[in-house]
Parts: structure tokens; C-alpha cells; sequence
């Protein structure tokens, strides 16, 4: 009797620490609760709305990837030339052309014939610029032949097809007719703001809806109506100042008000409070991730896998040691990272609005890390200002999408050509541009050299 009375206490302090440890780490993934709860459900109430209060951070956000990630075809947005220039790819020509006013393309359809469509929209911007085609269904197709945005002394102002290699036919899901090259499944919920797929499964059609076309300020900070009623009363005098950021569905900002503080001895910042609120990273990874949706009931400020299943490090994504090697943007990779570990957040690099980096280049790291103990060739045994000296290079190595999209691998972690040896991942020694001309076992014994080996 005593022992079955032991087991079923510790069965229940075992439930009570488990039940802690869970709140606890929810409070760090999701932060504090902010929301009204009593004004029910939150509504959507458009940019302009938040303009009024919000000026400097609207025209930060102004120009950036997140307002031109989707537009309305016209003389000011329209970057490709549209003058009647034809693409040919494996015998398939696409002629980009004006009729009537709008903007059109010539190209073979999903029965393989030549058709004439019209632009609905642009998609993306830097640096290139897609196109999005309607279908009666409802479906949005993107092209697959784009505009190079980039200057024609870097290769640009040219058309060119996602899969130069592959002749992609009209059978093919990855033709632009094709099921991966669907807006509405694939892309929409990153590109625009409170996206409703609006798709019906007994008619095989889309009515798709979203309250504005592009990244605006409530896909990131949730619906704002709360927001907006809490912060109007508080201007009124009906409820203290302090409260009027209340009412988010989340709110980015550490609760614990931590700073990042440098130790002149090490040369590392360290956090002067532990972060309080994993809120941030985990609202940029909504759309920052490689991942399939498994609820389209999004809420903002809970963890990305109440609704989202981000790709494990897996074969063909990812390289046996964690790095990117297909398209699978940031997220996974900052969650591998010791900066992630110690606290580092999206906005402690790029501005949270603008999206640009917060300092030029390498000066991004040395709000972290002391450039009188990094940037030196004690340190990179390179030729100071030279290839090979540069923090991003070594420590963020790029890989190039979408034939022209240079993207950096966010796992911020040190070159290893000893692993290149070991089990295969690629190194930033050997990297297309360093010295491809060298071996993987010259770049492990130089390193080792350098830093001593094991």
C-alpha cells in the first residue's frame, strides 16, 4: 500500500514539474498574453488604419520585400520589357507583349497549346520579378519565365526560366500551369496579408481572399482592432498610457527588457536579462521556413507548429552537418544555431520594418562580436579587407535560388573541411569563389594549423 501511495506522489510531482516546464517554455515561445480577451475576437483593420499612429515605421516599411511582395501591374511597378521581347526555352517561345493597355504574355497553356493571358500581378521584386496568370477556377499561376531585375552589368535585364536545365512540358507539375506553381496553395500566405485559400474540395476550385495584397502590418503583428480601440481609449484619458501596446495578438518586444551588453574581455556581447520571449523568430519563421500547413487556422503569438510542420534536416534539403543546400530559407537554420541559443533574434540584425540590415556587411557582426579581436588576421589568417577576411563569407556562405537569388545559410556556423572529409558537407574554405582549386584536405590541414587541430 505504502509503495503504491510512493508511486502515484511521484506521478503527480513528475505531472506538476512536467506541467511548469511546459508553461514555462510556452511563455518563452509565445510571450506574455496581451490580447483583451474580453472584446472577443480581434479584427482586421488595414495599414492605413496604423499609419495614423505608426508613421516612421510605415515609411520604413515603404520600398521593402515586404510591400512589393506582391503588386498590380502598371507603368510604375512593371519592371520587365514588355515591348514584344520573346524567351525561348527547350522550343517553348514566350512573348511578352501590351494589348489594349495591359500587360500579356504569349506561352504554352496547360493543354500544351500557345494561349495569350493577361498579367494579373506581379510577384516578388528583388532581384527578379515573377508573374502571376488567372484561371477561371480561381487558381493563380506563376510563370516560370522571369524578369531579372538586376543591373545588366551583373547579368540582368534579361528573361530567364526557373529550371534553365529542365524543359519542364506542360505535363510536368513544375510547368507554370503546373499544381507546384499554384499561388493560392503554394505562395499566397506569404505574400499578402489575412489570406483566406477559400478553396473547395467538392468543386476543385479556389476563392481565394486576403485584406491587403501585400506583407502589410498585420500579417506580422496580428490582427489590430483591439489594438487600436485600447490605444484610442488611453488617448482619451480612459485608460492609463502604458496600456496602449495592449491589445496585439502578440507583441514582439522582450518582457524581460534585455539588452545585449559587450564583454570588452571576450569580446562577445552577452544579454543582460535571458530572453524573455521567443515570439519574434517564431512569427518570422511562419513564412521563413520550408514547411507544409497542417491547420489553416493561423493565430498569432503561438508557436509555428500549433499550425506549421517546418522540413527536417534531411537529404535533399539540408547537407549531413545541418547546412542549407536546397531551398529552405532561414528558420531551421537559426533554430540550430548557438546565436539562437544565446538569444539572437531577427531584429537584432535586420531592421524589424525596412528589413535591411541594421549595419553594413560585416559591421552586423561587430555590434556582437569586437572587430579588434575578429576583424583582424590574427583571427582570419587573410589579407585584411581582402576575399576571405569578411565575417558573412566565412561564417554565412551564400547559395544561389532561383538561378539569380544569392541566399546567406543563417546557422552562423565555423568552416569544418574536416567534416567535408568525413561526411561530405561543403565547407566555406573550398566554396565556389575561395579556392575551388584546392582540396578539402588542404583546407583541414591549413585550418589546423591555424587554430590547432584536435
Amino acid at each position: 500500500m505504502k509503495t503504491r501511495l510512493l508511486i502515484a506522489v511521484v506521478l503527480v510531482v513528475i505531472m506538476v514539474i512536467g506541467f511548469m516546464a511546459f508553461q514555462r517554455w510556452r511563455s518563452v515561445v509565445t510571450g506574455p498574453d496581451v490580447a483583451d480577451a474580453a472584446a472577443g475576437q480581434p479584427q482586421f483593420v488595414g495599414r492605413e488604419t496604423c499609419v495614423e499612429c505608426h508613421p516612421n515605421e510605415d515609411a520604413l516599411w515603404q520600398g521593402s520585400d515586404h510591400d512589393l511582395a506582391m503588386q498590380i501591374p502598371s507603368e510604375e511597378t512593371v519592371l520587365g520589357d514588355f515591348s514584344g521581347t520573346s524567351f525561348n526555352h527547350y522550343g517553348v517561345e514566350s512573348t511578352f507583349f501590351m494589348q489594349d493597355g495591359e500587360y500579356m504574355v504569349r506561352t504554352d497553356g496547360p493543354d500544351g497549346k500557345i494561349h495569350e493571358y493577361p498579367i494579373a500581378y506581379l510577384f516578388g521584386f528583388e532581384p527578379h520579378e515573377q508573374y502571376l496568370i488567372a484561371f477561371p477556377d480561381g487558381r493563380y499561376q506563376a510563370l516560370n519565365v522571369c524578369w531579372d531585375n538586376r543591373p545588366a552589368e551583373e547579368g540582368g535585364q534579361r528573361w530567364f526560366h526557373l529550371y534553365p536545365d529542365d524543359p519542364t512540358p506542360y505535363t510536368d507539375p513544375f510547368h507554370w500551369t503546373g499544381t507546384l506553381q499554384n499561388w493560392n496553395f503554394m505562395c499566397a500566405e506569404c505574400h499578402s496579408t489575412n489570406l483566406d485559400k477559400g478553396y473547395d474540395l467538392a468543386t476543385d476550385t479556389y476563392n481565394t481572399t486576403y485584406s491587403e495584397i501585400d506583407v502589410s502590418c498585420e500579417a506580422c503583428h496580428g490582427p489590430g482592432s483591439h489594438h487600436v480601440a485600447i490605444a484610442t481609449a488611453a488617448e482619451k484619458g480612459e485608460r492609463p498610457k502604458e496600456d496602449a501596446r495592449l491589445g496585439l495578438m502578440l507583441t514582439m518586444k522582450d518582457p524581460n527588457g534585455g539588452a545585449w551588453e559587450m564583454d570588452q574581455e571576450t569580446g562577445n556581447a552577452t544579454r543582460s536579462a535571458l530572453l524573455g520571449s521567443r515570439q519574434e523568430v517564431e512569427t518570422c519563421g511562419r513564412c521563413h521556413v520550408r514547411r507544409s500547413v497542417v491547420d489553416d487556422d493561423y493565430i498569432y503569438g503561438r508557436p509555428l507548429m500549433d499550425t506549421h510542420r517546418p522540413a527536417l534536416l534531411t537529404d535533399p534539403l539540408y547537407y549531413p552537418d545541418g547546412q542549407i543546400q536546397d531551398e529552405v530559407y532561414v528558420y531551421a537554420s537559426i533554430r540550430q544555431s548557438k546565436m539562437y541559443a544565446k538569444g539572437v533574434t531577427c531584429s537584432d540584425c535586420h531592421d524589424a520594418h525596412s528589413l535591411a540590415l541594421k549595419a553594413p556587411q560585416d559591421a552586423v557582426c561587430s555590434q556582437c562580436h569586437l572587430p579588434t579581436k575578429y576583424a583582424t588576421p590574427e583571427h582570419h589568417f587573410h589579407k585584411q579587407d581582402g576575399p576571405g577576411a569578411s565575417c558573412l563569407d566565412c561564417h554565412m556562405p551564400e547559395t544561389r535560388y532561383m538561378v539569380v537569388d544569392p541566399r546567406r545559410d543563417h546557422s552562423w556556423r565555423v568552416p569544418r573541411p574536416d567534416l567535408t572529409l568525413t561526411i561530405g558537407s561543403p565547407n566555406t574554405c573550398n566554396w565556389e569563389g575561395c579556392h575551388p582549386d584546392k582540396s578539402a584536405q588542404w583546407a583541414a590541414t591549413t585550418m589546423d594549423d591555424w587554430y590547432g587541430g584536435d
